[in-house]
């Protein structure tokens, strides 16, 4: 009686198992075949904890009912191993509804056969004897269990035939795993067939139960291990097999394992008869992608190598297997066949050089065409740059004769009115009417000398034949007396503040007092009268800063640098009053013939603050604005 609770607590331990295996596939599986595995470990679990329970059963109708429940799994067994099978070596037209009918057929005949009483000794029994001792009875097989044996072993022996056959053609590499799963598929039917003959020991425990725990550890093992279901292996092989390209796997030693149908028509030898022989005896022209291929680490291919074998262009691709520890257990030779791609690659060169010499002869062209077009182009531009400048010619010229002849016309108008006035009542004026007329008339002339003089200065400037006579003077006590001379005729009634320092400085007087002149009379042209005026003058590095503001509108910066060249006109309010054009480039070219330059920028508090900077003789060369960075002359303007 202790034997049984051993064997009880073993079969069920191995029932527990097995619906472990189950439970664990059937969250796992990937294919069509993981199913159908689970079904048959959950039969087989079926099978070893009813069989448990009925080993440990010391009354016989408990050990009668769970015999009856174990056959459960028992017939269960075949129709899914059948299902198993097919789907994993790929005939999974064969799981279709007629077979799986078919199939079920027996298995469900004998559940009825067992479950109707009248019946059930015909499939198995206890004998009468059995009521003595029920913990010792071994149940009897009916006449109709040997038909059901007879169904059971077809399907699973055949369908084990066909799973090892599939294990033995696969790659050699695999070999001990193949053998390890075949010996394991072994044993449980092995354990079977001799308990159902009543040989020795095995007629009075049946071990199948146990051995199939062997069975499914192993199956599950090669499933999430190698991946058997999930990289279908039976669809690698008919890939290795029937890939176009040839594949040889060899072993360390450079000798043949596996090779596919494209090796075999290549070697021109049976695959069995080039086993074990070294390749480089068979192909010798692939000896050099060999050894190249012995020198690659397991990681990556050494491909590029090219051979010819019977005429024919092969690129070789040399990869090495390495085992579970990474260690190169082996190397994978592909030879692909490129003669028709270095063919057409040739052909693809060629005919690529001519569209090249083509396409040169043509971009030639196109550039000849495109010189010629840019030379028509630039004299087109230049022609329109002509064009353009003597429009812009003709338009200053307009607006320089109208400005010249209101400033010319305006103060001889007034000379004339004030001659012909003394001329015909002086007897008739007061003393103190006379010399205000006078004073107007001085006025007038003064302005008619200074716009005769600019025009003339401007001639000369543009011609080269003006040069500065430079003498050291106060520069501050210079432009205090030209304020102070010239301020009330330029200026009328704005009010000027005058802040000067003294600086000693080399400069051409005349031009200065030019400089000073203009700088007002701009000044007084482009405010309103009333609008305050500051003059100051102060020491700088390397010269001195001559500075002109007012509070007027200011200078849009847009047109800071053109109001400093000839015949160019910023706004003004006095529209009725335009000038001449010609004042603040006096002021630029004088600036820039002493070396410095002049300026315009917004005044603080708003307004215009027109500048000039006058460097010292011997600094007149390198002399830079004290203010903003040095340019050109003109460079920013009102």
């Amino acid at each position: 009686m202790g034997q049984h609770w051993v064997f009880s607590a073993l079969a069920l331990a191995g029932g527990a198992c097995l619906a472990a295996y189950a439970f664990y596939v059937w969250r796992h599986r990937r294919a069509s075949a993981g199913a159908s595995l689970a079904v048959v470990l959950a039969a087989a679990g079926w099978w070893g904890l009813a069989y448990a329970i009925e080993l440990a059963a010391t009354e016989l109708p408990t050990k009668l009912l769970w015999g009856d429940a174990k056959w459960l799994g028992v017939a269960l067994l075949p129709p899914a191993w059948f299902a198993f099978v097919m789907q994993y070596t790929g005939r999974d037209r064969w799981v279709n509804r007629p077979a799986m009918v078919a199939l079920a057929v027996p298995p469900a005949a004998v559940i009825v056969l067992l479950a109707n009483p009248a019946t059930h000794d015909l499939v198995r029994y206890y004998p009468p004897s059995a009521a003595a001792h029920p913990e010792d009875a071994i149940a009897q097989v009916g006449p109709l269990f040997w038909p059901f044996l007879v169904y059971a072993d077809l399907v699973i022996w055949g369908c084990t035939a066909l799973f090892v056959w599939t294990l033995l053609h696969r790659s050699r590499l695999y070999w001990r795993q193949s053998l390890l799963l075949i010996v394991t598929l072994l044993l449980p039917i092995l354990a079977n067939i001799l308990h159902n003959l009543n040989v020795g020991p095995f007629g009075r425990v049946e071990l199948t139960p146990f051995l199939l725990v062997l069975t499914g550890a192993v199956l599950v093992w090669g499933v999430f291990r190698f991946r058997l279901l999930d990289l279908a292996p039976i669809a690698r092989s008919q890939i290795f097999r029937l890939m176009q390209d040839a594949v040889v796997v060899l072993d360390p030693y450079g000798r043949v394992v596996d090779a596919n149908l494209a090796a075999e028509r290549l070697i021109d030898q049976p695959i069995g008869q080039v086993v074990g022989q070294p390749l480089a005896q068979l192909v010798p022209a692939w000896a050099t992608a060999i050894s190249g291929g012995h020198g690659a680490s397991t990681s990556s291919d050494t491909s590029g190598d090219e051979a010819i074998i019977a005429g024919r262009m092969y690129e070789l691709t040399v990869s090495a297997l390495p085992d579970r520890q990474g260690q190169p257990s082996g190397t994978l030779l592909i030879a692909r066949d490129v003669s028709e791609r270095r063919q057409a690659e040739r052909d693809l060169r060629d005919s690529l050089a001519r569209e090249q010499a083509a396409t040169e002869r043509l971009s030639a062209a196109l550039q000849r065409e495109q010189a010629a077009a840019e030379q028509l182009s630039s004299a087109l531009e230049r022609e329109q740059t002509a064009t353009q400048h003597l429009r812009e010619l003709d338009q200053m010229k307009d607006a320089f004769l109208q400005a010249v002849s209101h400033d010319l016309r305006t103060p001889l108008t007034s000379v004339l009115g004030i001659a012909a006035t003394l001329d015909r009542g002086h007897q008739l004026l007061s003393a103190g009417e006379v010399r205000d007329l006078l004073g107007r008339l001085v006025g007038n002339a003064r302005k008619l000398g200074r716009l005769l003089t600019n025009l003339l200065d401007l001639e000369r400037l543009t011609k080269g034949t003006l040069d500065p006579d430079r003498q050291h003077v106060d520069l501050g006590a210079l432009v205090s007396r030209i304020v102070k001379d010239t301020g009330p005729d330029l200026l009328g009634e704005r009010p000027v503040s005058l802040e000067t320092a003294p600086v000693l400085i080399a400069v051409d007087a005349p031009k200065v007092e030019r400089i000073v002149e203009n700088l007002l009379a701009n000044a007084a042209r482009h405010t309103p009268a009333g609008t305050p005026l500051w003059v100051r003058v102060q020491a700088a590095a390397g010269g001195a800063l001559m500075v002109v503001e007012d509070a007027g509108p200011g200078v849009p910066a847009e047109v800071r640098q053109a109001i400093f060249q000839p015949f160019r006109q910023g706004p003004t309010i006095t529209a009725y009053a335009p000038g001449s054009g010609i004042g603040l480039a006096l002021v630029a070219h004088f600036a820039g013939m002493h070396g410095g330059r002049a300026w315009v920028q917004e005044r603080p508090g708003g307004g215009a603050s027109f500048r000039v900077f006058l460097p010292d003789a011997h600094d007149s060369v390198a002399a830079t604005a004290p203010e903003r960075p040095v340019g050109r002359a003109g460079s920013t303007g009102r």
